[in-house]
């Protein structure tokens, strides 16, 4: 008899006080969750779910504040922890954050799995698709994030030909990615929305374009999920990946993995993890049915199947359980609306105060740029002083917003940071 990796967690006691914890029925109301504050009915900006005192926070692209609910969902899972009574009835919902995310981004839940990081799944990616390989063609470009431009050039010099398309004011353009994107390229990687300046990809035309030319998509979403409409479905990307501790307002050290169904023939199997497998069968142990093979497994033919490898953090599932809640309850319609609002009055007001913008007024997403040559050095003193926490690169600066910011906000960052 083959036993399914659920089965198989049996095998063993700490095997099955894993079980218990991480593949309950996935129910939301069986998870003690703490009051459910955040709703669609709570208005913008949300001051009574979150604990920012007197803190201006305008960085939720670098981290998001944790929620009350989400505090409270997370005290629910350390508590189950701290007791682990024989009659406890937590559930964690591993598989209900899931969904909740396949939801979120329009997919199918078993196209999602969990990971790492935003990075470990575009690396992952990567190696799936068999790179680096002698002459194997790879196009991204100058708005893809920074910490990914090792990878490519890694692979560049293992063998790999890399298009690098540059922004030009501030936007990759179509028409440049066209003529990058050349029959028998493997992989297009793009950031959707970009960290630098907030520049949005027209996701589907680059799909559309890599597809009509043999090439696959790989999208960071890490800008994007929880603070602009994200519709992998209808934009045909292949793979897409994001950690949480951004506007899914999660934490950091796990996040989601996307894999377009169909697209599993393409790949080489290169991660052989236990939370993959979807039957295991020993014949080794006392009373194990007699077997030709030590041992018996198959690897399920989804997400999880070819990239789950084994832990992840369960507090940060506990946390995103409740932060997906209030982000679809709220919707993400909703949230973009109030960030729009907040970013407009940012880009009119640093403009008018001198400075040059490489994030464009048509941008929609939650992010604004301005160029400021050794903004850290000269802005971390006074942002410190006036309580206000944003992004200060070497020469540049980007205030970013999320639910819980106000105009107050806003003209308190832009009299902290003067005249250009």
């Amino acid at each position: 008899m083959k036993l399914t990796r659920r089965d198989a967690l049996g095998l063993t006691a700490a095997a099955l006080a894993g079980s218990t914890a991480c593949r309950g029925a996935g129910t939301a109301a069986a998870m003690p969750a703490g009051p459910q504050t955040g709703s669609a009915s709570a208005a913008l900006p949300d001051l009574q779910n979150f604990s920012l005192g007197r803190t201006v926070y305008l960085n939720a692209g670098s981290q998001h504040p944790i929620s009350k609910p989400a505090r409270a969902s997370i005290e629910a899972y350390l508590d189950h922890r701290a007791h682990m009574a024989p009659n406890d009835a937590y559930d964690l919902g591993s598989d209900a954050a899931i969904e909740k995310f396949a939801r979120l981004v329009n997919a199918d839940p078993d196209e999602v799995t969990w990971v790492q990081s935003t990075t470990a799944g575009e690396q992952m990616i990567v190696r799936s698709l068999g790179l680096p390989e002698q002459g194997a063609k790879v196009v991204t470009d100058t708005l893809h994030f920074f910490g990914s431009f090792p990878l490519y050039g890694e692979l560049e010099r293992q063998g790999c030909e890399v298009a690098w398309v540059e922004a030009k004011d501030g936007r990759i353009s179509l028409e440049d990615m066209d003529r990058a994107i050349t029959p028998g390229t493997r992989l297009v990687s793009l950031s959707l929305v970009s960290t630098i300046n907030g520049f949005e990809h027209d996701l589907k035309a680059v799909c559309d374009l890599a597809h009509s030319r043999g090439a696959l998509v790989y999208a960071d979403i890490i800008h994007a999920a929880g603070c602009v409409p994200v519709d992998l479905h209808a934009s045909g990307v292949d793979f897409a990946a994001t950690a949480s501790y951004k506007w899914l307002m999660g934490d950091f050290g796990l996040g989601f993995l996307y894999v377009r169904k169909g697209v599993m023939d393409q790949l080489r199997r290169t991660n052989y993890g236990y939370y993959g497998i979807s039957q295991f069968a020993t014949h080794m142990y006392p009373h194990d049915a007699p077997g030709d093979e030590l041992v018996e497994y198959s690897f399920a033919d989804n997400a999880s199947g070819w990239f789950a490898l084994g832990t992840h953090s369960h507090t940060v599932i506990a946390q995103l359980n409740a932060s997906l809640d209030y982000i679809l309850d709220l919707g993400v319609e909703t949230i973009q609306a109030h960030a729009q609002a907040l970013t407009s009055r940012l880009k009119e007001g640093l403009k008018s105060q001198g400075f040059d913008l490489l994030t464009g007024d048509d941008f929609q997403t939650p992010i604004v740029t301005a160029i400021y040559e050794d903004a850290y050095k000269r802005l971390g003193p006074v942002m410190k002083e006036r309580g206000i926490v944003t992004t200060l690169s070497r020469n540049r600066f980007r205030p970013t917003v999320s639910v819980f910011n106000t105009m107050d906000d806003v003209d308190a960052f832009l009299e902290a940071v003067g005249t250009a």
